[in-house]
């Protein structure tokens, strides 16, 4: 016999994004019923530590993080130029952070707002009634289960558990993520380093690396690279021994996925709605992703409350959530998606110029960046960087290709991101849309 339960709604997946979306539809006076394939106790421990911007707690609503959460906290970090000549301070603040505490304070949000977790719960099926999403079938420690929700979510990372189970008439993408959109992150942690190597939070743009702070005195160097982890890991030793050699004792090393590509259209079917990973709103400049779906979260959080007490979960009733979202950090994020890549593919010397004019790299780029995921250009500004860009050309350090490959992308992501900001509030718009959207990507249209 098939167990069954039943709530306001379905979340599948127990990470940071399921369960803040679980906790907000709980303080509504809303149940829901959360489903994490593996045992609580192990989620987060593949990352261990990570780092969460200071400003976003308040904006969460969150209180900031204490006791076995709190590694560190730090105000300011450095951005490193390939050559080491220049360090940029960053000031903007982040808490170093224990992750597997951190999704242990969001457990009991979940459970002190009256909703359900329940591990080692893995979705093997999707149950559609009517054209609705209405629950899915899962193995629960092995044996049968059917939970039913008037609202089902994906939450489920990056492989997109339910996503890709879906029939294609949902009304969202239901491709797998392929390996080109997915970046390889390897994590290595160091203790007894050395006098002279680096403390406190540093990142190096050009080597697509970092190397932050872990217990005590030591560090976790990482890197996020696509190709596969044999790639990544490669990249993160050459980077490694080119400035640092062998530091101290290797503690310990881990490894992850986190995508890297534009979100699908649509984030909503008739009572299913998609975020975090699994919707792909990771940070395009960092692949990190907790606070920027906690952003999609909350939109999603709203709209789904108000559409459940009005009982109405059709697409359209949750279409909100689509319109906010894609015409705010959607639309941001998809404008970073199409400059990014040639920022990617410039060389070591003209990263070295940009940092040293301060072009693109500056310590006041990456805190807007970081605080608004844009960086804010007067038309004084962008004359002024042309003109360096002119002059790094004219001299030989900047190659004319990257130079136009420069101003090319930067038409073409304000192209993109004016598309998103008008994201249609009537879905029978969507199709002409997203006809749209594919010929700025560059996708094939039928």
């Amino acid at each position: 016999m098939i167990r069954q339960l039943e709530a306001d709604a379905v979340v599948v997946g127990g990470g940071t994004s399921g369960c803040y979306f679980a906790w907000r539809l709980g303080q509504a006076g809303l149940r829901a019923i959360v489903l994490e394939k593996r045992r609580l106790a192990d989620v987060g421990q593949e990352t261990d530590i990570f780092h969460m911007d200071e400003v976003r707690f308040p904006e969460f609503g969150l209180p900031p993080p204490a006791g076995e959460e709190l590694i560190g906290y730090y105000p300011t970090g450095l951005a490193w130029s390939p050559d080491l000549l220049v360090q940029n301070e960053v000031r903007y603040p982040f808490y170093v952070m224990h992750k597997p505490a951190f999704h242990q304070r969001f457990f009991r949000y979940v459970e002190r707002e009256n909703g359900q977790i329940l591990e080692r719960a893995e979705v093997v099926w999707p149950l559609i009634e009517n054209g609705y999403l209405a629950g899915v079938r899962a193995l629960h420690e092995g044996a049968p289960l059917e939970v039913r929700g008037r609202i089902v979510v994906d939450a489920s990372g990056i492989d997109g558990t339910l996503r890709t189970k879906l029939p294609a008439d949902i009304g969202v993408e239901t491709d797998p993520i392929r390996e080109a959109d997915t970046l390889y992150v390897c994590l290595e942690f160091r203790d007894e380093l050395p006098p002279g190597t680096p403390s406190g939070l540093n990142f190096y743009p050009f080597h697509k690396a970092f190397w932050n702070p872990s217990r005590g005195k030591g560090a976790i160097l990482g890197i996020g690279w696509p190709g596969g982890y044999d790639e990544a890991w490669q990249r993160h030793r050459a980077w490694r021994e080119e400035y640092y050699g062998d530091p101290g004792r290797v503690l310990k090393r881990t490894q992850g996925r986190t995508p890297y590509r534009r979100s699908p259209y649509s984030l909503v079917g008739n009572g299913l709605m998609l975020m975090g990973d699994a919707a792909f709103q990771t940070k395009p400049f960092s692949g990190e992703g907790v606070t920027s779906s906690f952003t999609a979260c909350q939109i999603a959080a709203e709209v789904a409350i108000a559409a459940l007490q009005l009982g109405d979960v059709s697409r359209e009733a949750l279409w909100p959530y689509n319109v906010r979202y894609f015409r705010g950090q959607g639309a941001k994020f998809a404008s970073m998606f199409v400059q990014l890549p040639a920022a990617a593919e410039l060389q070591r010397r003209e990263v070295d110029f940009l940092f040293h004019q301060g072009v693109i790299f500056s310590g006041e780029d990456f805190r807007q960046m970081n605080l608004d995921y844009e960086t804010k250009m007067s038309a004084r500004d962008t004359v002024a960087m042309a003109a360096k860009l002119a002059w790094g050309v004219a001299s030989g350090r900047f190659s004319a290709g990257s130079f136009k490959r420069l101003l090319g992308v930067s038409s073409a992501a304000a192209k993109v991101k004016a598309h998103y900001q008008r994201y249609p509030e009537d879905p029978a718009e969507f199709d002409a849309w997203v006809h749209e959207a594919k010929r700025l990507w560059g996708e094939r249209t039928a």
